[in-house]
């Protein structure tokens, strides 16, 4: 006989299997080691974030906020973090390097990246404040990202960021919308190099393109911003491994960004659009800045016009 009491029990122990299989298909966001880590339905790693320092890794500089790794759908990594020659460099990761804070008067310079040329290195950080997954489902996941940029412990500017992870075509893509505010008056010196960057792997063969196949001009230059290669919707970096692999990734700007030009130096392995290579960016105190740029892994070579729809679709967005 079905009494109320075993009716009520079988409803709460469906509604229990019902949420247990809708989170076993959506992607999950744990903490793990030195950040967290966003895992697929099937528990294969999609990306990490990094908030500190992992304690097995020589990365230089002060600060550790980054997305690494970044996989391919096959799990291949995409990213490096720490290389050898620049031990500063960390996955796909945001910082400026020449930077001048302006309030009441005064005036603070402050190099985030990590150079240390330009600006001051010694206590400036990008510490996190929050870390969290705000959607996901079978397919895709978004994450927010709170950063603040620290000059001692005053946080001179504020990051906000917001990622969103998913497939499309047969390769992965993460959305990246970052919006930065100030108390302060902000300005981006002129600097050939900095802003959002991808530091791709350089252990095998690897080649820059963009939509005219391989690019064949000079090197950038650190100190030169007229040496930078010129605008474009996407560039990207393939790579292959000794046993025959290939990795391929790629950055797609977003018309809404400030026409940037490339710092492409191929000895650096990485892929660089600066907003601030042709002149300096100045952000109002209290006005948010706001950049978008697409992040591609796949495994094997790009497919011919795959990251042409591709930006055609993030440009529309």
């Amino acid at each position: 006989m079905m009494t109320r009491r075993v009716f009520f029990g079988l409803a709460g122990a469906a509604a229990l299997t019902s949420r247990t299989r809708a989170q076993a298909s959506a992607f999950t966001f744990d903490a793990e080691g030195a950040g967290r880590t966003l895992r697929d339905p099937q528990g294969r790693i999609v990306l990490g974030y990094l908030t500190s320092k992992p304690a097995d890794v020589p990365l230089a500089g002060n600060s550790a906020c980054c997305v690494h790794p970044f996989n391919t759908l096959a799990g291949q990594r995409a990213t490096d973090i720490a290389p050898a020659d620049h031990r500063d460099h960390r996955g796909i990761f945001f910082a400026w390097h020449d930077m001048t804070f302006t309030k009441g008067g005064a005036t603070q310079k402050a190099d985030f990246w990590g150079w240390g040329r330009f600006a001051p290195v010694e206590d400036r950080v990008i510490v996190n404040r929050d870390l969290r997954l705000v959607r996901s489902d079978a397919t895709s996941a978004e994450i927010a990202v709170t950063n603040d940029w620290r000059i001692g412990t005053e946080a001179v500017l504020t990051e906000a960021a917001a990622m969103r992870v998913g497939e499309s075509q047969g390769a992965r893509v993460l959305d990246l919308t970052y919006t930065f505010t100030s108390g302060y008056e902000v300005t981006l010196n002129q600097m050939a190099f900095t802003g959002f960057c991808f530091r791709c792997r350089k252990d095998g063969a690897y080649v820059l393109s963009d939509a005219n196949g391989e690019v064949t001009l000079p090197d950038s230059n650190a100190t030169d911003a007229t040496k930078n290669w010129p605008a474009r919707d996407w560039y990207s970096h393939t790579l292959t491994l000794p046993d025959g692999t290939v990795i391929a990734s790629a950055v797609i700007d977003h018309p809404s960004n400030p026409t940037s030009t490339w710092h492409e130096p191929r000895g650096v392995s990485f892929l660089n659009p600066c907003v601030s290579a042709l002149a300096p960016v100045t952000i109002a105190a209290g006005t948010p800045f706001v950049l978008r740029y697409r992040a591609v892994a796949h495994d094997g070579p790009f497919p011919a016009g795959l990251l042409d729809r591709m930006a055609a679709e993030w440009r529309q967005r």
